[in-house]
């Protein structure tokens, strides 16, 4: 049975290398998936909108997460069994 969850803009939902344990639909709200660079810098890769899933490459690879995400708006998610 999956759940939903919340986040405020500008929280991390997970960082980069983080274990993959979830996989996750947009419900409400948007996102930023980005990349943290060795210099310190970050760089965007996707904006992700309502009805949109992320977070499963890694979670099917069994995978440390290649990216991060942060909710850009107040966002609900649905956490996906998978």
């Amino acid at each position: 049975m999956s759940k939903s969850i919340y986040y405020q803009a500008g929280e991390v939902i997970f960082k980069q290398g983080y274990p993959s344990e979830h996989a996750y639909v947009i419900l409400r709200g948007q996102v930023e998936v980005y990349r943290e660079m060795p210099d310190g810098t970050q760089e965007h890769l996707a904006t992700l909108d309502e009805g949109q899933m992320f977070g499963e490459y890694g979670v099917l690879d069994e995978a440390p997460r290649s990216a991060s995400v942060r909710a850009l708006t107040n966002v609900e998610l649905q956490i996906m069994p998978l």
